[in-house]
């Protein structure tokens, strides 16, 4: 009994010092008597609770703040340098991996460029080489790293870390979690890049202070990230959001040998440079509109934008055309799913609210059902290349502030589960490993 009632104080502890860390974590500053107003705990637990984060050096104080009648309060908040974060993002042909604070900063960033045709397994193994290296640096200035967090390109079983499969990089069932926990000894979390997006533009973007959001991802595919009542929606296969993967156009008849149109190969920065690319082949005046023949997407979509400015009428309709699928596809899930806000990510609206942006924003509105009663704001997100790092970044921190990490952490004596910096083991990756060039 004495055992049932000593877990169950360390557990309420642990629930009241979340509340606490929920409010520094969100202003700038804060006091003693802010907190117990927030939370609404007694005097007791909150100056009991703020003596021990300030032991574990979680707290910083900022000094004495304006006097309210009486002694002047001292002025608290988080200190983000307490633990790092690991981060690594994964795209279709680089990932990069960074060293975050409990905010979200980045504090060192570093690239790899993933070879053509390069496999999960020497991916994973230059990766580890990478990731020890980082550790290797830090351990000089004994930073506590709270943990790994991974944004995967393509769907991601959160529940077990597993990137259940990539199109573009053609890998399947690869166990991230349980490869790199074993490799580094760190808790690793992972999941789907557009879901990684979104958390990051809740908590430091766009989408800050929003409850029901969507965030539609617009780039080489399709993706798209669900926030409902402010928790992330991942389906009960963690395969919710393909929208990219959702049929479109007609459906040929049962038994016919062509497999129906799915929106990513019609309306996606792949299909618009292809269709572009089609035009230019068979039109002598259509060099503008070559760019994917000779160079990259981004520069596809560039001179795409640039010619439709100049009046070429064959780049307009390919913008258009594509603004116009991609807006139906928006309208669709505005009229299914009723959010407060709709967020576009991706280089098909980056940078460039005047082109495509504004195009596919005009194009869904004139789509929508009962649009004189709702006006969902349709905005860019706003945390740009950064923002998948930075949720992979997320999954860490927020497990880092959990309830069970917090239990945990008093039960063990150890106050917060971050795991110290120590000095690892940097042996050569394998050979096949230099696949891949930091």
């Amino acid at each position: 009994m004495t055992d049932l009632r000593r877990t169950d104080r360390d557990l309420m502890r642990a629930m009241n010092t979340k509340l606490v860390l929920d409010v520094v974590r969100g202003v700038d500053m804060t006091s003693q008597a802010d907190l117990i107003k927030a939370t609404r705990l007694s005097t007791g637990t909150i100056v009991s609770i703020v003596r021990e984060l300030r032991k574990l050096g979680m707290l910083a104080d900022l000094g004495p703040g304006a006097s309210r009648g009486g002694r002047k309060p001292t002025l608290l908040k988080l200190n983000s340098a307490a633990a790092v974060v690991l981060a690594c993002r994964v795209g279709s042909n680089s990932a990069t991996v960074g060293v975050l604070d409990l905010n979200g900063n980045i504090l060192s960033r570093r690239d790899l460029v993933l070879a053509p045709g390069c496999g999960p397994e020497p991916f994973m193994a230059a990766l580890v080489a990478c990731l020890k290296d980082q550790l290797h640096q830090l351990a000089p200035r004994n930073d506590r790293v709270a943990g790994l967090g991974l944004s995967l390109h393509g769907p991601v079983d959160a529940a077990r870390g597993v990137l259940l499969f990539s199109e573009h990089l053609g890998w399947r069932d690869v166990p991230f979690r349980d490869e790199l926990g074993r490799a580094l000894g760190l808790p690793v979390f992972a999941d789907a890049e557009t879901r990684a997006i979104a958390m990051a533009e809740q908590c430091w973007g766009a989408a800050r202070g929003a409850q029901d959001f969507v965030l539609i991802e617009l780039d080489s595919g399709i993706g798209m990230a669900q926030v409902l009542d402010g928790k992330l929606c991942r389906g009960s296969h963690s395969l919710a959001g393909e929208l990219g993967f959702t049929t479109w156009g007609t459906v040929p008849a049962a038994g016919a040998p062509r497999q129906p149109l799915v929106l990513e190969q019609v309306a996606s920065l792949h299909a618009l440079c292809r269709q572009a690319g089609e035009t230019a082949s068979g039109d002598g005046h259509g060099s503008a509109v070559q760019g994917n023949i000779v160079g990259s997407e981004e520069l596809c979509l560039q001179r795409l934008v640039e010619a439709s400015r100049s009046g070429n009428t064959r780049a307009r309709r390919i913008l258009d055309n594509t603004a116009r699928q991609l807006g139906m596809a928006v309208a669709n899930v505005i009229n299914l799913l009723d959010p407060e806000l709709i967020l576009l990510s991706g280089r098909m609206v980056s940078g460039d609210e005047d082109g495509l942006f504004r195009l596919v924003s005009d194009h869904a509105r004139a789509y929508l059902v009962g649009a004189q009663d709702r006006a969902p704001r349709i905005e860019a997100t706003a945390l740009g290349a950064d923002a998948a790092l930075r949720g992979a970044a997320r999954l860490v921190i927020d497990h880092f502030f959990s309830v069970e990490n917090l239990a945990q952490g008093r039960v063990s004596g150890h106050g917060f589960s971050a795991v110290p910096v120590r000095r690892v083991s940097r042996k050569r990756p394998a050979r096949h490993a230099r696949q891949l060039k930091s």
